[in-house]
Order: structure tokens, then C-alpha cells, then sequence
């Protein structure tokens, strides 16, 4: 059998058991319909033992002090990918992932390529306002924050189109248990403020729906790449 097409009628079946009755039928639908296009029955799909990839965290490259845009990004790319966020802090703020390995995985290349687009585009707008006698200050803010609305806006574009997809990438219940037993110290804020760069948002969200993760996941140099909100909690 195929494991990952088991994994997800598995995880199609938990939400079916939701108490949201409209997602909870939309999930047994998804599920019976993956069950006849596989040739699978509901007795072999229970059956058939999962072995889970570990639940870890991940503590990033990505740190940040004033930047925290970062830690927008990192939440959204979080939420969108099975994780959970938190962050490690001493002299500054280390983004840390929690969850399934690979999700973590997935989470960690995501962020790192995100922030080197991000970190490009702004290198190139810098370059141009300083030639025309403009200020850059506060413009890597403005631009990131635009990035973010765009990919916020492209990931629920796709799950409108692929419901299946939105369904599947929900938050393992394991993960989610072993998540609540952590404790954290404290609370940062991480809201980001709009600093009047009207033109640079603009840009920034329209590379964020423009911005391909795909390519990022399925190149060969995976194992390179291994090696938010107020009230988010740290350690």
C-alpha cells in the first residue's frame, strides 16, 4: 500500500469526527473518495499501522530583534504546513518549529527561502530610492509586510481550489498534545507596524502571490537546507 495515500485518508477519517458538521462530511467524502480511486477498503485503511515520524523541535538560523516581520512569516508558513512556533530567546529571538519531522523540514526551507527573496527585492528597492535621493527607513518592514499578505492570500487561494489539500495539512493530534505540554516563560510582541512605504507594500504583496514554494521542496539540495502574532509564547 501506499503509505502517504494511507496517512491521508487516516487524517481525512479524524476530521470526519469533527464537531463542524460541514467539514466533518466534507473530510468522509474526501476520504471515500481517495478509498475507491485507490481500491482501498475502510477495514484495511484501519488496518494498516502508521509508523509516525518523530515529533521535534526545530530551532532555525532565523533570529530577530527589531525584524518582526520574521516572525509573521514563520507563523504563517507554520500554520500552512502542520507546525507550531514558538521562540527561543535570550539576547535575541531564535524562530523555533514544533512538530513531525518532515513537517518541520518542509516549515525550515519554506522560511529560509522566503527571507532570502524577501532580503533580495528589498536589496534592489534600497539600491533604486537611494539613487533617486529617497528614505529607506522602515522600507524592508513595509515590503515584507506586503510579502506576507500575498502568500497569506495564495495559500488560501490554494486551499480553495484543492480543498483536500487544506484538509490534509491540519495539525497532527499528537503534535498538538505534545505542543500543549510545553511550557513557555513568557509572551513577546511580535506586531510589526506599518511605516508608510505605500508603494513598497504593494510590490511586496504581489511577489507574495507570485512566491514558488514547490520548486523550493522538490530540489535535490533538501538536505542542505535541514542542517507572530502578540502573545506568542517563548522559551
Amino acid at each position: 500500500m501506499d503509505t502517504k495515500i494511507i496517512e491521508r485518508i487516516h487524517k481525512l477519517l479524524a476530521l470526519s469526527e469533527s464537531s463542524n458538521s460541514h467539514e466533518a462530511e466534507l473530510a468522509m467524502l474526501k476520504a471515500q473518495e481517495l478509498l475507491v480511486k485507490h481500491k482501498l477498503s475502510l477495514k484495511e485503511v484501519k488496518e494498516f499501522k502508521i509508523v509516525n515520524s518523530a515529533i521535534k523541535e526545530n530551532i532555525t538560523k532565523i533570529t530577530f530583534t527589531k525584524a518582526k516581520w520574521k516572525a509573521n512569516l514563520a507563523q504563517l508558513i507554520a500554520d500552512n504546513f502542520s507546525c507550531y512556533l514558538f521562540f527561543k530567546t535570550r539576547q535575541t529571538n531564535t524562530i523555533t518549529f514544533f512538530g513531525r519531522e518532515e513537517d518541520i523540514t518542509v516549515c525550515n526551507i519554506i522560511l529560509e527561502y522566503a527571507i532570502d527573496c524577501i532580503s533580495s527585492a528589498v536589496k534592489r528597492l534600497k539600491y533604486q530610492y537611494t539613487r533617486e535621493g529617497y528614505s529607506t527607513k522602515g522600507l524592508e518592514n513595509d515590503y515584507a509586510l506586503g510579502f506576507i499578505v500575498g502568500l497569506a492570500q495564495k495559500f488560501e487561494e490554494q486551499k480553495r481550489a484543492n480543498q483536500e489539500w487544506g484538509l490534509v495539512l491540519v495539525k497532527d493530534k499528537e503534535v498538538t498534545e505534545a505542543y500543549g505540554q510545553k511550557k513557555f516563560k513568557r509572551s513577546i510582541n511580535t506586531n510589526p507596524k506599518y511605516r508608510g512605504h505605500a508603494e513598497v507594500y504593494k510590490k511586496g504583496k504581489e511577489d507574495g502571490e507570485r512566491f514558488s514554494i514547490s520548486d523550493k521542496i522538490t530540489q535535490g539540495d533538501t538536505e542542505e537546507n535541514l542542517a507572530l502574532v502578540s502573545g506568542t509564547t517563548n522559551t
